[in-house]
């Protein structure tokens, strides 16, 4: 089941100051977090609460995100360059 994606807004606005193509494949890697959240994880960390954070890289750029699975949802929290 396809998951809900919920985007901050600093990563939105992130993602539109790049370049077209880099927009178009951040796009399609942010699209399939949302129909398989677990299978676009290429790593794993937690947050200062201890909840587990899946990053997906995208070209040069990680997206760091959170599973909600009672409500469905990823939230995307954070996009960086994925070297860092």
């Amino acid at each position: 089941m396809k998951y809900r994606l919920m985007i901050s807004i600093e990563v939105v606005e992130f993602i539109e100051r790049l370049p077209v193509k880099t927009r178009k494949k951040l796009r399609n890697v942010i699209v399939a977090i949302g129909n398989d959240p677990l299978g676009e994880s290429e790593a794993e960390d937690r947050d200062e609460t201890g909840r587990r954070l899946e990053i997906a890289i995208g070209g040069e750029f990680a997206l760091i995100y959170w599973i909600d699975d009672v409500d469905r949802q990823v939230k995307i929290l954070d996009i960086h360059a994925a070297d860092r």
